[in-house]
């Protein structure tokens, strides 16, 4: 019976050892998959993570179950095998816990297995909270990095408790054999005494005693085969005495006779590792009979039959013999597993320890007196210092003196977190001080890890230094969009409140100009003239304070191409040609009198902004000249340029004058004269004339006059002129059948002036709709050919309205041209964009709505 529950308990031990390697490895195996998570965040390293901690779970729900009151038996099971065990073997770690889990060689043990099971579960903790902020999206790297740098300090201590409960189970097993070999041997002695008494009580019953020693013998024996681990004894002379099961299978023998008798040293023992021989008398298992003392060695092989080797951990114990050494008795594990585990265990903490370095912000831990325990690769590149001088530092030398008591407020606020084992109080901006005692900001998120009686914080830190540096050029950025956007919103909206009126003042100056039936007299011709040349001028003034912000602003782009320099000319002497009438001054077309210099003069420019700076300059040389006095236009090519020169008859300007020439808004006294003007004009042409690629340069004398040059790149004279512009007749009448018309305008003024032009064309028929909703049920009922739509109409805006006209099947192929004040050319394009065929702005010009209205009626 005894030998029978000697063998159960050295299973259980045995079940124990192999049990410690599987929690070990499921942890470790856990840890890798949470630091591959931290940086994956995929579900599928969350799910690996949650099988390998399902081992060590499953021992510690068995540990709990057996320590009930009560003890669970059922739960107990169902922990061990999901803590990997095998079946047979769990009856026999339940026994050994519950007979054994107060004696001291069984209770350190399992104080430590409980120890290794809480950090375990705050483990567990950490991992969970960070994939529930993971998967609502609230997790920052700081957070899951500080999860990470946690479990790695965790990983540490665990680390530990494996090895000192490893070292744990390897006594209780020695103390278990050691136990039962006792009670195995004093039984021997008894029954020795029994069989002695017996034999000289009666001869008769020889037989039978001798039968039970054979017995009792092989009982011991079948003890030693049952026995996880390797057992052999050897007399003084190195011969093999006896051997059990486990060592010939582990040193790959059939049977005892192969061994016994034989010196058995050089049979499995004759050699080190790397193959040098190693000679009996050197051997440390003979140690024991030659001092008399227990032997272990944990750093040699043992050869097997077929000549390889493998790793073993040994004790040797000598035999004593009426008080003499007659042999030893020497206990074997094969331990290349062991081994290999541990081997991976340090690779995986070197994988840990590197994964920690390799983090992009710097991670530091300090233990409860605020001495740093932990310095990543990173937090020496922020500090400047490399981690042995940190360690053991305290951490409020890292940091700015007017920072320490917020670091040492923020490191208290986490000890009065709930929370259990962790806590963490989100990001803060900190300043850092370098080893060179530098000052850098930095952004930092500090948490908390209770592991039993030891207490760490946890900063992660990121020096935010550049990041402060673009967040301060962007806020100087954002505030000067924000200026410019705000005036150009302010410009946008004078444009439309100026223009708007501006619409009914010219558009009923055309049409009294016009007037037929019955005409004008002169006088009032003169008078609708003078209405006009003032509204064309507030219109200009407009333009150009438009033009000059999106100047200033970069948001003026140029089409250049090649330009006839004498085409554009033309074109702005006759836009000049009313004003210097009336101002009695004579244009000069110079460049005319040299046919060959006016075929030469190409140039790279924007067609239209060109005309524009020559309009400016041609009307500043007429206003300010003398009456009767001239201007003259020419060119000249020079080198790789071509100058356009406007040289003026007036009385000139004085040096300080010239000086402060191009400031806006500047007239140099000229507002006292009487003569129109804005202080804007040269401004703008200046700047025009550079995104051409040019130079504008005035020169004056008080009393000859002044001469502005235009420089601009030369180019090539096989450019075509674009064609002029189609003007149509006023009177013209519209072929075929009328044109449908919808008009959306909320302005009645609008209304009525856009009914007066529209009679030119009586072939037209106009509808009107005051606001969005009436003009969208006006073309859905009767879909117009044409509709003119103003683009802030009340209710919606125009751009709304061609929306829902283009959502609507039976108003997606209305043709639409707008009839805004809005002129800037971003707004142009948002009405192309959204579907306009056309845009024409406020002020109306009568020719170009009449061409407008032909040419749909032609379509």
């Amino acid at each position: 019976m005894l030998a029978v529950v000697s063998i159960g308990m050295l299973s259980a031990v045995r079940a124990y050892v192999t049990g410690e390697s599987l929690y070990s490895k499921g942890q470790k195996d856990a840890q890798l998959h949470l630091l591959r998570y931290a940086r994956s965040r995929s579900n599928e390293d969350y799910r690996l993570f949650s099988q390998a901690l399902a081992v060590p779970l499953g021992d510690r729900s068995a540990r709990e179950a057996l320590q009930r009151d009560p003890p669970d038996l059922q739960a107990a099971r169902e922990g061990f095998l999901a803590g990997g065990n095998h079946s047979d073997d769990i009856d026999g770690m339940v026994r050994l816990f519950r007979w054994f889990h107060s004696v001291p060689f069984m209770a350190r043990p399992i104080a430590t297995w409980t120890e290794g099971d809480q950090l375990i579960a705050q483990m567990l903790a950490l991992v969970e909270r960070a994939h529930e902020h993971i998967e609502a999206g609230r997790a920052d790297d700081r957070e899951v990095e500080a999860m990470a740098a946690q479990a790695s300090l965790l990983n540490q201590r665990m680390t530990g408790l494996e090895r000192q409960f490893s070292d744990q189970l390897g006594v209780a097993s020695r103390q278990t054999k050691r136990m039962l070999l006792a009670l195995n041997l004093a039984l021997a002695a008894v029954l020795a005494l029994t069989s002695v008494h017996f034999l000289r009580q009666s001869l008769r019953t020889r037989a039978a005693a001798a039968a039970e020693v054979r017995r009792r013998q092989e009982s011991l024996q079948l003890l030693l085969d049952s026995a996880a681990e390797g057992l052999y004894g050897v007399d003084t002379e190195g011969r093999c005495t006896f051997i059990n099961r486990s060592a010939l299978v582990m040193l790959g023998y059939a049977r005892e006779s192969e061994l016994v008798g034989r010196r058995i040293h050089d049979l499995i023992h004759h050699s080190h590792a790397d193959g040098r021989a190693y000679p009996a008398g050197e051997c440390r298992m003979y140690q024991a009979m030659r001092q008399v003392e227990e032997v272990h060695v944990a750093d040699e092989v043992f050869w097997r039959r077929d000549g390889t080797a493998f790793q073993v951990e040994y004790w040797s114990h000598p035999v004593m013999q009426d008080g003499r050494v007659s042999g030893a008795v020497a206990t074997f594990f094969d331990v290349t597993e062991r081994l290999r585990t541990q081997a991976a265990l340090r690779e995986s903490e070197q994988r840990l320890s590197r994964l920690i370095d390799t983090v992009a912000d710097g991670v530091i831990a300090v233990d409860g007196e605020e001495r740093i325990v932990l310095f990543n690769r990173a937090a020496e590149r922020a500090f400047g210092t490399m981690a042995e001088q940190a360690l053991g530092q305290p951490i409020g030398s890292y940091f700015a003196n007017s920072d320490r008591p917020r670091l040492r407020a923020l490191m208290a606020g986490l000890a009065g977190q709930e929370g259990g084992s962790s806590a963490h109080n989100g990001l803060h901006e900190l300043v850092g001080r370098r080893a060179s005692g530098e000052q850098f900001p930095m952004e930092a998120s500090l948490s908390r890890l209770s592991m039993g009686p030891n207490v760490l914080t946890t900063v992660v830190l990121r020096d935010i230094s550049a990041h402060l540096a673009i967040r301060e050029e962007r806020e100087a950025h954002e505030a000067l969009e924000a200026s410019s956007r705000a005036k150009t919103d302010f410009l946008s909206r004078m444009s439309h409140e100026l223009r708007t009126p501006l619409n009914a003042v010219l558009g009923f100056a055309q049409l009294l100009r016009m007037a037929k039936n019955p005409p004008l007299a002169q006088a009032q011709l003169n008078q609708v003239q003078h209405i006009e040349h003032a509204g064309h001028h507030l219109l200009a003034l407009v333009n150009d304070v438009l033009d000059l912000s999106r100047v200033e602003s970069g948001r003026l782009s140029l089409s250049l191409e090649g330009v006839a320099l004498h085409a554009v000319a033309d074109e702005a002497i006759s836009m000049v040609d009313m004003l210097a009438k009336d101002a009695e001054v004579r244009i000069r077309r110079a460049f005319a009198q040299r046919p060959a210099v006016e075929r030469e003069a190409w140039v790279v420019a924007d067609r239209v902004r060109l005309r524009q700076v020559l309009v400016n300059l041609l009307g500043n040389a007429v206003k300010y000249n003398r009456r009767g006095g001239g201007v003259a236009l020419d060119f000249e090519p020079k080198g790789g340029g071509v100058d356009c020169t406007i040289r003026d008859d007036g009385g000139g300007m004085t040096a300080e004058q010239l000086a402060h020439l191009f400031e806006p808004f500047n007239r140099l006294g000229a507002e006292r004269t009487g003569v129109e003007g804005t202080g804007i004009g040269l401004v703008l042409s200046r700047h025009l004339v550079e995104l051409m690629h040019g130079r504008l340069d005035i020169d004056s004398l008080v009393g000859v006059g002044t001469v502005a040059t235009v420089r601009l790149q030369r180019a090539d004279d096989a450019a075509a002129i674009a064609p002029a512009p189609f003007a149509p007749s006023v009177h013209a009448q519209l072929d075929g059948e009328s044109l449908n018309v919808l008009y959306a305008e909320d302005n009645e003024v609008n209304v009525e002036l856009m009914r007066q032009m529209v009679s030119f064309r009586p072939a037209v028929k106009l509808r009107v709709a005051l606001n969005g909703a009436e003009a969208f049920i006006q073309a859905s009922k009767d879909p117009p050919d044409l509709m003119l739509v103003d683009m802030h109409l009340g209710d919606m805006t125009g751009l709304e309205l061609a929306w829902a006209l283009r959502r609507n099947p039976a108003t997606a192929r209305v043709r639409l041209v707008a009839v805004s004040a809005d002129a800037l050319p971003e707004q142009i394009r948002a009405a192309m964009d959204r579907g306009f065929e056309g845009y024409l702005t406020k002020p109306i010009d009568l020719r170009q709505l009449l061409q407008v209205l032909d040419g749909h009626a032609v379509v």
